[in-house]
């Protein structure tokens, strides 16, 4: 996850919806009812999924020991800290 897909191109509808190809749903794990972000940059629309605290919580357990030298930081400061990124 996180390299560069395959380019597809999709129709934009009357009401400005597009599909998302399944390809890419299944990359990012983007299912029915998953929120997004849709952003400019660079003259390109950026669509990402969004990640839920809850999630980025469990996939970030264990990451960091109970003795490790790292500083301790909630996991809410972590999270704005990925999405500048």
């Amino acid at each position: 996850m996180g390299g560069e897909s395959e380019v597809t191109t999709t129709i934009v509808d009357e009401k400005g919806r597009i599909v998302v190809p399944k390809p890419i749903r299944k990359e990012l794990r983007i299912t029915e009812g998953s929120r997004v972000s849709v952003r400019v940059e660079n003259e390109k629309l950026v669509v990402s999924r969004v990640v839920e605290p809850k999630e980025f919580i469990n996939e970030m357990e264990g990451f960091v020991r109970k003795d490790s030298p790292l500083p301790l930081i909630d996991p809410i400061s972590l999270k704005r800290i990925r999405e500048k990124s």
